[in-house]
């Protein structure tokens, strides 16, 4: 009795907290953001690459993916060397959930480069959620390795992209930290291209 009672408190104060920070991380990112046609939402870059091939921009955006795969699950889906086109799918790991149960958010999303000479499009797509929930405590999970049921739904389905959404405060968060995430990547691959995916020192010099 009393372990459920502690339960209990545990969940009334992470629920709390999560109410309290949820408005001012909406706040923040307000304006930043937008549904795409298809309901996902997306997020466009423009880099200029003065001095670089289209061959050696998609080159270094294969080699992105390769250093910086986001998940077990990561995979290249488009890789067209001749149009100058990769395309990869990932997720974003524990992105929301709750701090005292196994229950936590991923985020699927997608990336795009379009490479021309001296130029590239970097497209991020915030897709879906994918929600899992072993239905033990995280100390006891750990007695269950591999035990997550999980299910996916769309970002337009939940709050704050509907406002009726359930759970608004676990999922306020989950969709701060997607934009985080999307923009985080938007800076690496910028950089992957421009500088290339270890050092500008070490990629350029002769050896």
């Amino acid at each position: 009795m009393k372990k459920i009672v502690l339960v209990f408190l545990y969940i009334l104060i992470g629920a709390f907290a999560y109410g309290q920070t949820a408005p001012k991380m909406l706040n923040e990112i307000e304006g930043k953001w937008k549904l795409d046609d298809k309901g996902n939402i997306t997020f466009v870059r423009i880099v200029e690459a003065p001095g670089l091939k289209k061959e050696e921009i998609f080159n270094r955006s294969v080699n992105y993916f390769s250093y910086n795969s986001f998940s077990r699950r990561s995979e290249i889906t488009t890789q067209d060397k001749e149009n100058g086109i990769f395309v990869c799918r990932g997720l974003y790991e524990n992105i929301s959930g709750s701090a005292y149960t196994s229950s936590y958010i991923d985020a699927w999303h997608i990336l795009r480069v379009d490479a021309k000479d001296g130029k590239a499009r970097i497209l991020i797509t915030l897709t879906g959620y994918e929600k899992k929930d072993s239905g033990y405590t995280r100390l006891e999970a750990q007695n269950y390795p591999g035990i997550f049921p999980y299910k996916t739904v769309k970002i337009a389905e939940e709050y704050p992209v509907n406002l009726d959404g359930n759970n608004k405060s676990v999922m306020a968060k989950a969709f701060y930290n997607s934009i985080q995430q999307a923009n985080n990547t938007l800076d690496a691959v910028e950089m992957a291209i421009k500088e290339g995916n270890t050092y500008k020192s070490i990629e350029n010099s002769n050896w």
